[in-house]
């Protein structure tokens, strides 16, 4: 599908939408659930209109996704509109690393093709390793093509940007993923629901002394997107235990709040519940 032009990608998105939705009915409610929880000050109607919104960008995802095979920079300059690039600019002139924490929204995919030719840092984004190891290497080709974005695997993250603290680094990181549940993980209210969360941005942050910064990617039509950042922390070895946590899930509950079909609700985001804590 790399090959054919947007027209007729999107074509199939509609036809993709009807069998994903209509027909095979994809996880639909694993998504009515979590929006039903996480909005209930919407009526039915609105629920809905929001479902089926997400289920079109899902599927405008599906096939947008080939195009990084043959996408260049120039291409994803012309469907991606930065609106403050001088927050990770100046980032770079203050000789800082950087995280860049993105949740599951907008074209991530596409955001992490571009973030070379945002500011002159050393680039890596980290990866969770998938069971299917063909699918595996055909992800990371399209994900490095023409591009020197250098992937690492998410258990090996500390110890390889050990290895490159001499470089001026930008790391991208999918900050939203479901981690096991365990009561060392952050747990906090997210949309209404008490909600667990990797704790790894911020002990990395910290042990490294790594800005962190929010990007905001939002569908501004098909084949369209606009990203904006938002510093969460400039000095994060003085920010308290939990501080970066808290901030940037509040980057992301405001995110989806604005945005709420922009999210990728047919993950199941609220599996765990908080663990007892066990009396002394």
């Amino acid at each position: 599908m790399s090959i054919h032009p947007f027209w007729w990608l999107y074509l199939k998105s509609d036809i993709f939408y009807f069998l994903v939705y209509h027909v095979a009915r994809y996880r639909r409610k694993v998504v009515r659930q979590n929006l039903l929880r996480s909005f209930p000050e919407k009526d039915q109607k609105a629920i809905k209109a929001i479902e089926r919104r997400f289920y079109r960008n899902l599927c405008d995802l599906f096939v947008e996704a080939p195009k990084m095979m043959r996408m260049g920079p120039k291409g994803y300059k012309k469907r991606i509109t930065v609106t403050n690039q001088g927050i990770v600019q100046q980032l770079y002139e203050q000789k800082r690393n950087i995280f860049y924490a993105i949740p599951h929204s907008g074209n991530w995919e596409w955001f992490g093709k571009m973030i070379l030719d945002l500011t002159p840092h050393n680039g890596l984004a980290i990866y969770k390793r998938v069971k299917n190891a063909a699918f595996e290497q055909l992800m990371l080709y399209m994900r490095t093509k023409d591009c020197k974005l250098e992937m690492v695997e998410s258990n090996s993250v500390l110890r390889r940007l050990v290895q490159v603290r001499d470089k001026q680094n930008a790391v991208l990181m999918m900050a939203d993923q479901t981690p096991h549940g365990l009561e060392s993980d952050y747990w906090t209210e997210f949309m209404h629901q008490d909600t667990c969360w990797f704790t790894g941005i911020e002990r990395i942050a910290k042990k490294l002394d790594y800005a962190v910064v929010f990007v905001s990617m939002t569908r501004q039509g098909r084949g369209r997107y606009e990203v904006s950042f938002e510093l969460v922390v400039d000095n994060p070895k003085t920010a308290a235990e939990g501080e970066i946590m808290e901030k940037y899930v509040r980057c992301v509950e405001r995110f989806i709040e604005t945005n709420p079909d922009n999210w990728l609700w047919s993950h199941r985001r609220w599996k765990h519940e908080r663990p007892q804590k066990k009396e002394a």
